[in-house]
């Protein structure tokens, strides 16, 4: 008897991306495969897809006001925010592609759960979780990194709101 293999995943087209508004920049797919461990090849491009969408309308929500502030002074684009580069890529850039990186990937480790019952199944979940808080943090701090761009005092990487 042979074991159950599922079939591979059609690669992406060479220029893939999801598309922003036009003032943030589009987001490659290849730079979140080849960037982060999602699923060990078992994420489909349209699923790839969706949880970059996702993560898109998150960022945007995050950084409407701070956008529309910098569009409303005449800024064009992201990468006009500022002229400051790292490894000869626009900060601004690399801060956005970093935050919906980081989004989409805790989406796919929050929506893809192992089947199993067992314990291992259980603890790999766990592991999971732990995983996508991971990336949900660091996205947070892209998203707090990139408003403290321009501002007069930085924005602060943790914001606690109580009930």
């Amino acid at each position: 008897m042979t074991g159950l293999v599922a079939p591979a995943p059609t690669a992406d087209a060479d220029a893939a991306a999801v598309v922003a508004d036009g003032w943030f920049p589009p987001v490659p797919l290849a730079s979140i495969r080849e960037t982060l461990r999602l699923g060990e090849g078992a994420v489909t491009t349209a699923r790839l897809v969706a949880a970059t969408e996702g993560a898109m309308l998150t960022c945007l929500r995050l950084l409407s006001d701070w956008r529309s502030a910098h569009a409303g002074n005449g800024v064009a684009s992201l990468a006009a925010v500022t002229d400051q580069q790292v490894n000869q890529v626009n900060m601004a850039d690399l801060l956005w592609l970093r935050a919906v990186r980081y989004f989409a990937a805790a989406e796919l480790m929050d929506g893809h759960r192992d089947l199993a019952a067992t314990q291992e199944g259980s603890d790999r979940s766990e592991a999971k979780d732990q995983t996508a808080d991971h990336y949900r943090r660091i996205a947070n701090h892209a998203v707090a990194d990139l408003l403290s761009i321009g501002a007069e005092e930085r924005a602060p990487r943790n914001r606690v709101s109580l009930v």
